[in-house]
């Protein structure tokens, strides 16, 4: 429709426009007094208007998704619903046990159940596994808080940050100790 009306429209300029001049004919060409002659071809007005650009490009791709996306999942919703249609309710055979997607009624459903879903026993095994994680998290808190109140109650030194001396550093500072008290003696004050 809006292209019709813009072309209605710019019909509509042109004949008024045309039915305002007053040609004169002489030897079969035909001269027109509201116009100067330049060569050109048509009007030279074009009417500012914003561009449309973004409305053609949400159709277009608004086109192309329902067309990919739609339509065959469309086909495939009304194959199921024609042809399989949905699952009746019958007896469990003895000694057989039913798989957890076979408890669905419509065909799509059991397809999503069935390869798309986790199955809810390792859905519950997986949440019950992340408790007890959470259960031995709080564990070992509570435990570090009663370490740490007990090197408090009993003035211990060390702590998460003590680092052990290094035996080798050790046993030089004795052997020079040794070493000095062996060529001085005992008797230091001296």
């Amino acid at each position: 429709m809006v292209s019709w009306s813009a072309l209605g429209r710019s019909y509509g300029i042109n004949v008024l426009r045309n039915n305002s001049k007053t040609l004169y004919a002489h030897q079969n060409v035909g001269f027109s007094i509201a116009k100067s002659l330049n060569a050109g071809h048509g009007h030279k007005i074009m009417a500012m208007q914003p561009s449309r650009w973004q409305w053609h490009k949400f159709k277009d791709m608004f086109h192309f998704y329902a067309m990919v996306g739609l339509i065959p999942v469309g086909l495939i919703l009304f194959y199921c619903n024609v042809y399989i249609g949905p699952a009746e309710l019958t007896p469990i055979p003895a000694g057989y046990n039913p798989k957890y997607w076979e408890y669905h009624r419509h065909p799509v459903t059991r397809f999503i159940a069935r390869y798309m879903h986790c199955d809810p026993q390792q859905d519950y095994e997986k949440f019950m596994h992340f408790i007890d994680e959470e259960v031995q998290k709080a564990k070992l808190i509570r435990l570090e808080k009663e370490v740490i109140k007990k090197m408090g109650e009993r003035s211990d030194y060390q702590a998460y940050y003590y680092r052990p001396m290094v035996n080798k550093y050790l046993r030089i500072n004795q052997k020079v100790g040794n070493e000095l008290v062996s060529r001085l003696g005992d008797d230091l004050e001296d």
